[in-house]
């Protein structure tokens, strides 16, 4: 039949479509063979870009850290002393009033309180002992201890160890206030240090003792601390002395610029913990330590994590072993007094 054959016929053409063309298995081989060649191709060229990518960002990120953009303690130090200019001008305008103020007489300046143990050792006071400053009119006087004898006297003692009595593994609100017994150990107190440095410029003085009764001293000529509001961001430098300047140990381990950390406030640059915790005290940690004057007192050497008093450049402290003993501290004294005294 004739419909019948247009049929077939029509089957045997569309059959020409629907067959793959016939391929030897060598053929196959091959072309499988060129494609995971050509993968292979494709994966070294994106390897070797992002190697050269890889490349570039170290490049940039150097050129990034030169340029100190990613350092944030230059953006944190330039407002800080917009902060400390600001604070300068507003204490100057305390007392004056604006034009439309009837005219005054002048008064003449009568100093009520001593600002610090300086202005006791200039008032002719030359003994060591608790004396009552007022370091900012606007605020409560306070009492300090004052070391009338080293050095050429006039130290206000911002803190002092000498027998472990005192617990320094407190919270932000004990460092803030101060705590202890100020005729033996204690922490004078963020709020009180920052008003002493906010009314003059002060220079620092840390004297530490080992238990070998060696004793060294490191002088630093700049010293201020930040207000609560800056975490109290410590500003220290112009080290000179005996025991090493541990404050400014490294790139890494540097204390200046750093903010205060305690057990329950995390402020620290360590991305992993809190080091206030770690070390059982309050410090300007950064991520950690090479310096840490309120670390727990031993009476001999420890061993362990490294949480008792620490000057990370005193003697032998480099040549520690690994898990052996850690070296302690007999006496540490922190205090500070006016660029401008005169001895």
């Amino acid at each position: 039949c004739k419909l019948q054959a247009d049929d077939n016929q029509e089957r045997e053409s569309s059959n020409e479509f629907l067959l793959p063309n016939a391929e030897t298995p060598a053929e196959t081989s091959k072309i499988q063979d060129n494609r995971v060649k050509e993968l292979q191709s494709k994966v070294n060229r994106m390897a070797t870009s992002l190697k050269n990518a890889k490349r570039e960002i170290q490049t940039l990120n150097g050129r990034l850290e030169k340029m100190s953009l990613i350092n944030m303690n230059n953006v944190e130090h330039y407002v800080d002393s917009k902060v400390a200019n600001l604070t300068f001008v507003v204490n100057s305008l305390d007392n004056k009033c604006s034009s439309k103020c009837p005219a005054m007489q002048p008064k003449p300046v009568i100093q009520i309180m001593q600002r610090d143990c300086a202005d006791h050792y200039t008032a002719g006071r030359r003994s060591n002992g608790i004396y009552r400053i007022s370091p900012d009119p606007r605020n409560d006087s306070f009492e300090v201890y004052c070391d009338m004898q080293t050095h050429g006297g006039g130290w206000t003692v911002l803190q002092r160890r000498q027998d472990g009595s005192t617990n320094f593994n407190r919270t932000w609100n004990d460092y803030k206030n101060g705590f202890g017994n100020l005729s033996r150990e204690f922490w004078l107190g963020n709020d009180k240090i920052h008003l002493l440095t906010k009314s003059q410029e002060m220079q620092l003085r840390i004297e530490l003792e080992d238990f070998n009764g060696i004793r060294e001293y490191a002088k630093y000529e700049h010293f201020y601390v930040a207000n609560e509001y800056l975490k109290y961001r410590l500003s220290v430098h112009g080290y000179s002395g005996t025991a090493g300047d541990a404050l400014h140990y490294s790139k890494h381990y540097n204390h200046d610029q750093k903010f205060f950390t305690t057990p329950d406030k995390d402020n620290d640059r360590y991305p992993s913990g809190n080091c206030g915790a770690f070390y059982s005290s309050g410090w300007w940690f950064d991520a950690c330590l090479s310096a840490n004057l309120n670390g727990k007192y031993y009476h001999k050497k420890y061993k362990g994590v490294r949480n008792g008093i620490f000057w990370g450049t005193w003697h032998g402290i480099s040549d520690d072993i690994p898990g052996g003993y850690r070296q302690p501290f007999k006496s540490v004294k922190i205090m500070i007094r006016p660029k401008s005294f005169v001895q």
